[in-house]
């Protein structure tokens, strides 16, 4: 039964790493996984589950970029200034908060499953204090209540918004 499991785990990777559109040595992924939540990424990205604030509730997951990035004493709260400055115009960005206890009970009722396709955001949203790119889809899946921020520059090629559109449709939450 294991080896079942580490075959469609293969084949998962690979599967993505086609849909990516990389090849050759670009083509190796990383697996996220931490809180019930995993996806693989481009090896060349980064990923972390450090806070990209000050905030403590909602509680953050994960953030995953094309770029280096790291929280700075601007990032206050929601606003996440720093790493607007951080995000070159080629940068792609996304991040995932959790709402625990009381703010998931008084959520969840409210809020809409997630959505079979997350679309990345157009030129003109804003949200998180990101500037133009980015947006936020807020949603519940397995009894928990999500904030998923994105952010994508003005520049980004074509191949880093497929596969950062990947990421996150392929992304499973347990």
């Amino acid at each position: 039964m294991k080896f079942v499991g580490l075959r469609i785990a293969a084949l998962t990777l690979t599967m993505l790493a086609l849909l990516s559109g990389v090849s050759g040595a670009s083509a190796s992924l990383r697996m996220f996984s931490s809180h019930g939540i995993s996806f693989a990424y481009p090896s060349a990205w980064h990923a972390t589950t450090k806070p990209l604030s000050n905030a403590t509730e909602p509680v953050y997951r994960f953030a995953v970029g094309n770029f280096r990035f790291h929280r700075t004493p601007r990032d206050i709260g929601p606003c996440l200034s720093g790493i607007a400055k951080e995000r070159p115009k080629n940068g792609v960005l996304a991040f995932m908060r959790e709402a625990l206890g009381a703010d998931r009970r008084r959520s969840l009722p409210r809020t809409p499953s997630r959505p079979k396709h997350i679309s990345l955001p157009r030129r003109s949203d804003q949200a998180w204090c990101l500037g133009n790119g980015t947006k936020e889809i807020v949603f519940h899946t397995a009894g928990r209540v999500f904030y998923l921020g994105m952010s994508v520059g003005p520049t980004a090629s074509r191949a880093d918004k497929r596969r950062l559109r990947t990421l996150l449709n392929a992304m499973r939450i347990k």
